[in-house]
């Protein structure tokens, strides 16, 4: 019937290879994307805010109020 003393057929490399290949890839992808939006320091200074006159007035007034009251 069948071959007895025939070679047992394996997977073929590339079944084996690409998703290792595809997962190592990712990994570096993620890396790459961690490293540049974790730990690079953002290329542009952080502006301060600036307030409308309106906008201090009220602030002001809101921390009067909290400073007054015990």
């Amino acid at each position: 019937m069948g071959k007895e003393n025939g070679r047992r057929r394996s997977a073929p490399a590339r079944t084996l290879i690409k998703p290792l290949v595809l997962l190592a890839t990712g990994a570096a992808a993620g890396v790459v994307l961690w490293r540049v939006l974790m730990l690079e320091p953002s290329p542009a200074p952080p502006g301060t805010e600036r307030l409308s006159e309106h906008d201090r007035q009220a602030l002001d007034g809101v921390v009067q109020q909290r400073s007054v009251r015990p």
